[in-house]
């Protein structure tokens, strides 16, 4: 069963999202918290499998908690919530460490469907965010009509790539996230490639943990150029 830590900016929302998990078959509750302060100690001692963290928290944000997950020698994975995946912070924090996001609707069904995801080891991507990761990982764009055929898909995909390759990206991998930045859907993809959608979200997912190991960022400037 997968174990989760919720950390939201207020007590409605923390409030809501524990009414949510509470619906949800087959999750453990680590805890919660409104507060980034004194909760390190606590889940380094007992990590959750999972911690579903605010974008912005009112005493810190889920940036800082990125980083230091990153050192830890047992580390959760963190699922952003955000209204928007378009928050210029976002990109920065997944490029720290964050596994995936969620853009969160009213009912709190956004919630349960990133938690579902990310349990699976699945991710969503915009974009915006697939335009600054090929940036980030100084990638160019691939062509839109090479990429959208099918034996762009089966090139190496960072799964089949050794072991130790940290921060590298596969060329099938490259032109996931160029359809990506062209305004392609991961479902539309998975139809010019005859994937399943979840294969081309499971890709996205091992993605993210490439750029958490890549040594390059390029400026705020040029990251901005890409927005």
């Amino acid at each position: 069963m997968p174990s989760l830590f919720l950390l939201r900016r207020c007590k409605p929302s923390l409030l809501k999202a524990l009414e949510k998990v509470a619906e949800m078959a087959g999750w453990t509750l680590n805890g919660s918290s409104e507060s980034v302060r004194d909760i390190a100690a606590p889940l380094q001692a007992s990590p959750p499998d999972i911690i579903a963290c605010d974008l912005r928290l009112l005493d810190g944000h889920a940036c800082r908690l990125a980083r230091q997950f990153q050192q830890w020698p047992t580390r959760p994975q963190m699922l952003l919530l955000t209204p928007t995946a378009d928050d210029l912070l976002l990109f920065r924090t997944l490029r720290c460490g964050a596994s995936g996001y969620c853009v969160e609707t009213g009912d709190g069904q956004g919630l349960a469907e990133g938690l579902q995801r990310m349990a699976a080891g699945r991710a969503l991507m915009s974009p915006r965010i697939a335009r600054k990761t090929l940036l980030a990982l100084e990638l160019p764009r691939s062509c839109l009509v090479r990429a959208s055929q099918a034996e762009a898909g089966q090139q190496a995909s960072v799964s089949e790539q050794a072991v130790g390759s940290v921060g590298s990206v596969s060329p099938a991998d490259q032109h996931l996230l160029s359809l990506l930045a062209h305004g392609l859907l991961s479902d539309e993809i998975g139809k010019h490639w005859g994937l399943a959608q979840a294969e081309i979200e499971q890709r996205l997912h091992r993605i993210y943990t490439q750029l958490h190991g890549h040594p390059c960022m390029p400026s705020e400037f040029a990251l901005r150029l890409a927005a």
